[in-house]
């Protein structure tokens, strides 16, 4: 979830709770004034009838209103209560306040009852509580617009620096340079990052530097070692150490192609073949059979395609090729004599096939960089794990299964 709508649900969270409670705190305080009110009258009103009785001891009340009766000498006191009187027009009970008192008047005792109707204060408590609701509200969401807008506006820069850092690569050799944002945090956030990404394309840079210069300096005596293990090899004199030397001239072939399988591979997780070029994966597989089809034939292969539509990716076409030359150099090399490969590819996958006498053990390892499910392969460990690093950088799935004799190498575009 994004910081913005978390923030804004907080918000929206903790304003309901907050207005729930100050809206009970009004409703309770404006009923609590209202009593108050109602009793100052009926105190009014107790002292008016106080005064009429003192005068007519006779005057008639209206009941259930007022409600004056002689009682027995007691103690003179004051309670207010609210109470409920049935309404025989309404036919319903409505809320009053009532005062109840016992007054000495004249030496006479009377039982005093004076009661108001609380209807029109209740109304006017109710309206009251929904105008000052209404306008918490309409307060709260002016506050929520303004300051959800202040809060884009502000995050805008930061948001703009970040899109920035996402279009980042060490290829470009150019450190980020970000906008002065007049926010503290996020200028000391940003010098922290621009920092951080001159000091990764400085050590990218010599780690490439690196790389390539002992690659180049390995391929010069590597070359000569093997221009003159030929010239060894060809000398009658040494004939009896042929073998020996043969082991010696089949290691540092083998050392070449490792070192420029390892500069390829660098070169590939260094994202240096970055283009939007569109490959036709189809072509590139046909052209590749062509070239193989010697060794198909002089291993007694049996080759069967099958084409149903182009497979357009979006990868270089150098990448492209080494990624069919892999595959098919693999397969090609693990499937013996008078086997057979099979080639299937459509709009969405190519698969490749070759029959296998046995599964390859620990196959959750078969990308790995090294690894080869037969020890004694000459091959250098590393065409399958160039596979996997091209179809990780090119939006491409590459799946491994052994089913029915046969190991499958499937390539979907995602």
């Amino acid at each position: 979830m994004k910081l913005l709508n978390k923030l804004t649900n907080r918000y929206l969270g903790w304003s309901i709770v907050v207005m729930v409670f100050i809206g009970t705190l009004i409703y309770f305080t404006f009923s609590h004034i209202v009593s108050w009110q109602l009793d100052e009258k009926l105190t009014e009103n107790l002292d008016s009838v106080k005064e009429q009785l003192e005068h007519a001891p006779e005057t008639a009340f209206f009941d259930p209103l007022t409600v004056v009766e002689k009682t027995s000498p007691e103690t003179e006191s004051i309670t207010f209560s609210d109470t409920l009187i049935y309404n025989e027009r309404e036919k319903e009970y409505e809320d009053y306040r009532q005062i109840r008192t016992v007054k000495n008047i004249n030496g006479e005792y009377y039982r005093i009852i004076l009661r108001k109707s609380k209807i029109e204060s209740e109304d006017l408590l109710a309206t009251l509580a929904i105008v000052t609701l209404l306008g918490m509200l309409i307060l709260w969401l002016i506050l929520f617009l303004v300051t959800r807008k202040l809060a884009k506006s502000l995050w805008h820069p930061f948001f703009a620096n970040l899109e920035r850092i996402r279009q980042f690569s060490v290829l470009s050799e150019e450190a980020l340079e970000f906008e002065n944002t007049g926010i503290f945090e996020f200028d000391q956030l940003n010098t922290v990052v621009s920092g951080l990404t001159s000091q990764i394309i400085s050590d990218f840079q010599n780690q490439k530097q690196f790389s390539e210069d002992v690659s180049h300096e390995l391929q010069t005596p590597l070359a000569i070692i093997s221009s003159r293990m030929e010239g060894l090899l060809e000398d009658p004199a040494l004939k009896e150490h042929t073998e020996t030397l043969n082991g010696i001239y089949a290691s540092v072939r083998r050392l070449s192609r490792l070192n420029k399988a390892m500069i390829l591979l660098r070169k590939i997780e260094n994202n240096q073949f970055a283009s939007d070029e569109q490959t036709n994966l189809t072509q590139v597989a046909t052209e590749k059979l062509e070239e193989f089809s010697e060794l198909i034939t002089l291993k007694n292969l049996k080759l069967e395609t099958v084409s149903e539509g182009d497979l357009v990716v979006p990868i270089p076409l150098a990448l492209a090729e080494i990624l069919i030359n892999n595959l098919l150099s693999n397969s090609i090399n693990h499937t013996p004599k008078g086997g057979r490969i099979k080639l299937q590819i459509n709009r969405q996958k190519l698969v490749i096939c070759n029959s296998g006498t046995k599964a390859i053990p620990n196959p959750e390892k078969l990308f790995n960089r090294f690894y080869k499910g037969d020890p004694s392969s000459q091959s250098v460990g590393l065409g399958l794990a160039i596979v996997k690093k091209i179809c990780d950088l090119n939006y491409l799935e590459i799946h491994y299964r052994f089913s029915e004799k046969q190991h499958r190498f499937e390539i979907v575009s995602i």
